[in-house]
């Protein structure tokens, strides 16, 4: 594995919120990388010469508001959550912006699951805003799901036809949000798709399949599903990550574990940092975890250790690997971006920096 720092050109002035490369490896937008930024950009940057230093912007979408998240849907067409509540298509060929949701509060996640065809978008006034992107702008809201707490994070089970991959074991389409309170609802897509076909509006039918609270005490950052289908990871801002399983009976809930990171001892003193982002390997099935330490350590979930260690200049607020596993992207230069006390006055000025790790 080699590392390289780099500045791409118009880098986000501001911190980003996420960082996503497109999932079909077969495809030539696989080496296209979408930004969102606090700097009220979606940037959509093409790294097929990125050993020769280059990483030309192929479009930019401004919003009237920090940009909190943003997800792929096809390799013509993305989705950005912003912090004015609205949900957006962004259509990548022509530069189009459409308004498809409105929320009570800021949107901080934003998904689209390619099993059921749903955009999800969750926000902080407590709903995840279920979407058909494929029907006309104007219908294609389908439901809203009622959360206990504010959203803080949420993810769906990632696809991905690299070569090699990891081999999925449970092919059921998931959704996991991470709420205010730590609380955990774990949402099965394919029932709520079925639901919607056939017109069900009992709230039953729309319920989560499970409800947990988090192993972790402090109050959450993020939550990424396994490649394998089986679990998911949590981080939290007192600087540790629980590795946690679907499955909930006793065999497969006695696999679950929780570990310290990102932490510094300064004279004696334990310094806890927050774990701000995660991303998970679609080969090796590792995982990748940024913090406010300004560190990114790559994770073996199966041996239960660290494999390696990246210093970046200052804290990690995203990071992503490529399809096909041979990139992995970290964005550096923020902090706390996603505190819902302080929204809109907390992304810290001065330029974000990249980094470039070659597997």
């Amino acid at each position: 594995m080699s590392f390289a720092e780099f500045t791409a050109p118009a880098s986000p002035l501001d911190p980003v919120s996420a960082l996503g490369f497109y999932h079909d490896v077969t495809s030539p937008s696989a080496s296209h990388l979408l930004v969102s930024s606090w700097d009220k950009f979606v940037r959509l940057y093409d790294l097929t010469e990125h050993a020769a230093g280059s990483a030309p912007i192929l479009k930019s979408f401004e919003h009237p508001a920090p940009v909190l998240d943003v997800c792929w849907i096809s390799d013509t067409l993305a989705a950005s959550a912003c912090l004015d509540r609205r949900v957006r298509l962004l259509h990548l060929g022509t530069g189009q912006v459409v308004i498809v949701g409105k929320h009570e509060n800021g949107v901080c996640r934003v998904r689209y699951d390619v099993h059921t065809r749903l955009l999800l978008s969750g926000s902080w006034d407590a709903t995840v805003h279920l979407y058909d992107p494929h029907t006309d702008p104007d219908s294609c809201f389908l439901r809203t799901l009622r959360l206990p707490d504010k959203v803080f994070a949420m993810d769906t089970v990632p696809v991905s036809n690299a070569p090699n991959g990891v081999r999925v074991q449970d092919t059921t389409p998931r959704l996991v949000v991470a709420t205010a309170g730590r609380g955990i609802s774990i949402f099965n897509l394919h029932t709520i798709r079925d639901a919607l076909d056939r017109d069900v509006t009992e709230d039953a039918a729309f319920a989560p399949e499970q409800t947990r609270e988090s192993s972790l005490k402090f109050m959450l950052r993020d939550v990424r599903c396994m490649p394998d289908g089986l679990g998911y990871a949590t981080s939290s801002v007192e600087g540790r990550i629980a590795v946690e399983f679907f499955d909930p009976r006793p065999a497969a809930q006695a696999q679950k574990y929780a570990f310290k990171c990102h932490r510094k001892d300064v004279d004696g003193v334990d310094i806890v940092y927050p774990v701000n982002t995660m991303g998970f390997h679609a080969v090796y099935g590792t995982f990748a975890s940024g913090g406010g330490d300004a560190h990114c350590a790559l994770w073996d979930p199966i041996a239960k250790k660290r494999i390696r260690q990246y210093i970046l200049p200052s804290p990690i607020s995203a990071l992503a690997f490529s399809a096909d596993g041979a990139l992995l992207t970290i964005a550096s230069g923020g902090e706390n971006l996603d505190d819902t006390e302080n929204a809109g006055g907390i992304a810290r000025a001065g330029g974000c920096q990249g980094a470039l790790v070659l597997f």
